[in-house]
């Protein structure tokens, strides 16, 4: 079986995110204080790329941090800027730092979306030794996908489900660490019950789910609920932080 794509050469997929920014912003979950709070403590001056709405950024800039913001997509970046996050416009591969460094670079739900070969170079670049990285994921909406039903249902909508592809892997890990980081994972476990409207407004802030055309998206939906029945829904997850320092 041929190896998948790797997501960030997708760039409709990437940069599918505009047209439903305020939908991103009010149902994708924030990243928790406990796991915003010790990623606060890696550094002062922070990049935060592919920044999106600028939910890591404005909580950095809420714990005191000195935030500048990549993001490619006008849209979110507005909404981001509305919070007070400065933003440049850009991908990070082609971002010029015109000399910056920075103490942290984050990518809060963002890695897949970047070149890493470019990217690690570019880090070596800004980031002293001693400098961090931090490669933040939030996996509990994610753990719907577990249920079997609604697995079978998306995949037989959207074909193989591709979560996989955006998880921190072991093999992210040895990337890092080949490039010249140490490499640790913290762990943020939390429960959340939900309503099954509530689910699936995150679920369709996903980008493989939005952009599908609109009857597709209407269908699936209704399939989704139709499988979840009326009761709230409880997911155990684990936001993490893969955090990386430069030798």
């Amino acid at each position: 079986m041929p190896e998948p794509t790797p997501l960030h050469v997708d760039r409709h997929l990437a940069l599918s995110f505009g047209a439903q920014a305020q939908a991103y912003e009010d149902h994708r979950p924030d990243f928790p204080d406990d796991l915003m709070d010790a990623v606060a403590a890696l550094g002062h001056r922070v990049l935060d790329v592919g920044s999106g709405t600028g939910k890591a950024a404005a909580a950095l800039l809420a714990r005191g941090c000195d935030v500048l913001a990549v993001e490619p997509d006008s849209d979110m970046a507005d909404i981001a800027r509305a919070k007070g996050v400065t933003v440049e416009p850009g991908t990070f591969e082609h971002w010029d730092p015109r000399g910056r460094s920075f103490d942290l670079v984050v990518f809060a739900r963002s890695w897949h979306w970047v070149d890493p070969i470019p990217a690690l170079a570019k880090l070596a670049e800004i980031l002293p030794v001693g400098g961090h990285v931090a490669l933040l994921s939030h996996e509990s909406s994610w753990r719907g996908f577990d249920n079997p039903a609604i697995h079978d249902i998306v995949d037989g909508v959207l074909g193989n489900n591709d979560t996989a592809r955006r998880r921190l892997t072991d093999e992210t890990a040895a990337d890092f660490t080949a490039a010249g980081f140490d490499m640790r994972v913290e762990d943020f476990p939390l429960t959340e019950t939900v309503t099954v409207a509530d689910w699936l407004d995150t679920v369709f802030t996903y980008s493989r789910f939005l952009v599908l055309d609109q009857p597709t998206k209407y269908r699936l939906r209704d399939e989704l609920s139709a499988a979840l029945g009326d009761d709230p829904i409880t997911i155990t997850g684990s936001p993490r932080a893969m955090i990386a320092r430069r030798r």
